[in-house]
């Protein structure tokens, strides 16, 4: 499955929106905070969670609205891959689907011939959604993967010992962190543990569990920094992992580390559920919603993060929202960047160039980010003064020299003698104009 569209009306900070993701295979959300990267990515966990698996995650929209006298409306287009089962249409066989969901408030709205005087989330009836329900968005369906990750994703911490056993989840629990911030992701830790106690009971025997731990241990390893690695199940049922040479449990690592182990252990365990008798089901298609991404992560991982991604789940198509812009760059010259923004009091939502190509600094001064300088204001305050003074060197004032003096050596600092003026200062500024001037 891929997502190809998303329409949003009346919720939130959106008035009407539609949003293309082309089926892109890695789509990265930019925007300042409140601007509806969010509300994007939890109104796809609710349209692929299914009609029942929305009511579900939320069973009560309040301040979903925009407009609590008229109704919102949800509507995604998404594409069947070659491995989702199912085949509508007759004549013609149909490979996208669109259908929407409306939403209601406490004012009394007809939705469907029907009142509904309490907030709730309606499916409007179309032929192709009772199509999907039975084929595509249900929890014992093959295939039609989708999964949502909110930016609380964690391991628990409570210290406890992990029972080995794992029972099969709803569609819906996909994108329980999406909705619910303090839950936690425990699949990760429990499919270790039952996976482990599988092996040990058949005397390594179990060639299933062995098969899922190894493919389980082999992608979790490769998203991990270097020095770092899974070690082994303890005989208590604790997770532990060789940080450095020293053997270590999941309770004791850092956020950073667990937020990456809660979010591709989950993920493994849940491609897996879903692609049973494949060979390598990291290698399906689908569709995984992710919030913030680089959160918790240092920059050297935020660079490779989404890379790493990529290469362990080759066919999932990503949306991701980040505000690092060393995440955007690192997903590829082929990623969609979409830039998020307010204009007028209403979300708006825009595509971007390219940025793979860029520097950090570039990055921030483009039109993805739109900062005016990558430094912080006071240095910036003090660079523009330096360019100002220099422009008028032979014309300073007694004090005006002391001050040029006093900024020299900071401004060395900042801008190396010989390398380009600093993005977005004066001096850059006069050199563009003076460029326009002269060519």
């Amino acid at each position: 499955m891929r997502v190809e569209n998303l329409t949003i009306a009346n919720i939130r900070c959106f008035e009407s929106q539609s949003i293309s993701f082309r089926r892109k295979k890695w789509v990265t959300l930019l925007g300042p905070n409140g601007c509806g990267k969010s509300t994007v990515l939890q109104s796809l966990g609710l349209l692929l969670a299914g009609p029942e698996g929305a009511q579900n995650l939320l069973k009560r929209p309040v301040g979903w609205l925009r407009d609590e006298t008229a109704r919102g409306r949800l509507g995604v287009t998404v594409h069947q891959s070659a491995n989702d089962p199912g085949q509508y249409g007759t004549k013609k066989v149909t490979k996208s689907f669109t259908y929407s969901f409306s939403v209601v408030g406490n004012t009394p709205l007809v939705v469907n011939n029907k009142t509904y005087t309490e907030p709730s989330i309606v499916e409007n009836p179309q032929r192709v959604l009772t199509w999907l329900r039975q084929n595509a968005l249900t929890s014992t369906g093959k295939g039609w993967f989708a999964a949502g990750y909110g930016a609380f994703r964690r391991l628990t911490r409570k210290s406890q010992i992990v029972v080995p056993s794992l029972d099969p989840q709803a569609r819906y629990t996909n994108f329980f962190t999406q909705f619910t911030e303090d839950e936690p992701l425990s699949a990760f830790e429990q499919w270790m543990v039952y996976l482990d106690y599988r092996i040990a009971k058949s005397e390594g025997k179990d060639r299933e569990a062995v098969r899922q731990k190894d493919l389980g241990v082999k992608a979790i390893n490769a998203l991990l920094p270097d020095g770092m690695r899974f070690d082994h199940v303890s005989p208590e049922g604790r997770i532990l992992f060789d940080v450095q040479g020293s053997i270590v449990p999941t309770i004791s690592l850092s956020d950073g580390y667990r937020s990456i182990l809660a979010l591709s252990g989950d993920l493994i365990w849940r491609l897996i559920q879903a692609f049973p008798e494949t060979t390598d089901p990291l290698k399906e298609e689908g569709v995984v919603l992710i919030d913030e991404l680089d959160i918790h992560l240092h920059p050297i991982w935020q660079r490779d993060m989404a890379q790493l991604l990529q290469e362990q789940f080759p066919n999932i198509q990503f949306i991701v929202a980040t505000h690092s812009p060393l995440v955007a760059a690192g997903a590829g010259e082929n990623a969609l960047t979409l830039k998020f923004s307010i204009q007028n009091g209403k979300a708006v939502v825009e595509e971007v160039k390219p940025i793979a190509a860029l520097r950090v600094d570039q990055i921030l001064g483009s039109p993805a980010f739109g900062l005016i300088s990558p430094y912080s204001p006071q240095t910036q305050e003090k660079i523009d003064r330096y360019d100002m003074l220099l422009s008028k060197r032979d014309r300073l004032t007694t004090q005006e020299k002391r001050d040029f003096e006093q900024l020299q050596l900071f401004v060395q600092e900042a801008r190396p003698i010989g390398g380009p003026p600093a993005p977005g200062s004066l001096q850059e500024k006069v050199d563009a104009y003076l460029g326009q001037k002269l060519q």
